[in-house]
């Protein structure tokens, strides 16, 4: 009789329990994810953050928590980890009673892109491993990884021409009335910019420089179009990290760098467009721009966005240059007359190295060829 009494107060006492982790388990516990707080370049290792505190003195022999994140972080080959379109990560911890834990998991960025966590799924059982029960916290964390730096002797000599062409542009048009500056002459210098005034005063031949009467600020025009079934998705990519590199390049000079696209922004579900400015914060507006476009999504015809744009690049006198695998004569005929009438443009041309360049080099558009390696 004795022992039945202490067989049913134990599975009363375990049917309480139960119950009691049940309607306690989740009161003053705290889950957090949350990525590094500084962006990361596609090849690049960064850190995500995991703190479960627990404020209570219930022990909680196991917690399992979950969260989706793009495959394209790879947290390499866990056995927590499952993927499919996306990445289900899973952590089991076992937490003390008024204890905090803190976890840094390391990642490999794959891909360029914008990366959330949305929510963490918990999951634990009963004090003697019985049974589960579920809980959903709501997270808000997000990862900028901006395109792969391009590097390299064919990079440099490709950003040697452009910038050659910006200068020369430059110079093509001064305004007599811009007085800028004085400085020593050179045999380029034409015999109408010496100065002899100040020539006599110095002992040397000395020039005026002149401010240019075309605007120095430069648009980047990155078509992401694929005109058949056919799919470039590297071509574009390489496309998107040319336009990375060359609004550094321009940015760190001081000069206004915008851009234009026929991406559709993976958050906004439209088109991509930054109004052209300097100074570092347009270098992280024009990176994350860049990160977020979505080659997934259907885009239009370039030269159709062009032709709606076209107007405003004239008045601002821009540079443009077009980044783009497409070759076709309504892209052409626009960036030629951007080319007349601004003094200058580029279309670069991004191809796999059996496909022929089909354009041609107009009087006010250069022609430039990137090889995009398969």
């Amino acid at each position: 009789m004795i022992f039945l009494l202490i067989l049913a107060g134990g599975i009363l006492a375990q049917f309480l329990a139960g119950i009691y982790y049940e309607k306690n388990w989740r009161k003053g516990l705290k889950v957090e994810v949350h990525f590094q707080g500084e962006p990361i370049f596609q090849g690049e290792e960064g850190f995500l953050t995991e703190i479960i505190e627990n404020a209570k003195r219930l022990f909680l022999p196991t917690l399992q928590a979950g969260f989706a994140v793009s495959r394209n972080l790879s947290f390499g080959q866990e056995e927590n980890t499952s993927v499919s379109d996306q990445s289900y990560k899973r952590d089991i911890f076992s937490v003390m009673g008024r204890q905090r834990i803190i976890r840094q998991v390391p990642f490999m960025a794959v891909r360029r892109g914008y990366y959330e966590i949305q929510k963490v799924d918990l999951v634990t059982r009963g004090i003697l491993l019985n049974g589960e029960m579920y809980h959903t916290v709501p997270a808000s964390t997000y990862l900028y990884v901006y395109p792969k730096r391009l590097s390299g002797e064919n990079w440099e000599m490709l950003f040697r021409r452009i910038s050659g062409i910006y200068e020369s542009r430059k110079r093509l048009l001064e305004d007599p009335f811009q007085f800028r500056g004085i400085r020593e002459y050179t045999p380029e210098d034409p015999m109408n910019k010496i100065n002899w005034k100040a020539s006599a005063r110095t002992g040397s031949l000395m020039v005026n420089q002149l401010n240019s009467a075309v605007s120095g600020n430069v648009y980047i025009l990155l078509d992401v179009e694929d005109e058949t079934v056919w799919k470039y998705e590297e071509i574009h990519e390489e496309g998107i990290r040319l336009a990375a590199a060359a609004a550094e390049y321009f940015l760190s000079r001081g000069i206004d760098v915008g851009l234009i696209t026929n991406g559709k922004d993976c958050k906004e579900k439209s088109e991509i467009f930054l109004a052209g400015q300097s100074g570092r914060g347009q270098r992280e507006k024009l990176f994350q721009c860049l990160s977020r476009i979505d080659l997934g999504q259907d885009c239009r015809k370039f030269s159709d966005c062009l032709e709606g744009k076209k107007e405003f690049l004239l008045s601002r006198e821009s540079l443009c240059i077009l980044i783009t695998k497409n070759q076709y004569g309504e892209l052409e005929e626009i960036m030629a007359e951007l080319g007349e009438k601004n003094q200058g443009s580029v279309y670069l041309a991004t191809l796999y190295s059996e496909m022929e360049l089909k354009i041609k080099r107009k009087q006010r558009m250069e022609v430039l060829r990137w090889e995009v390696k398969r």
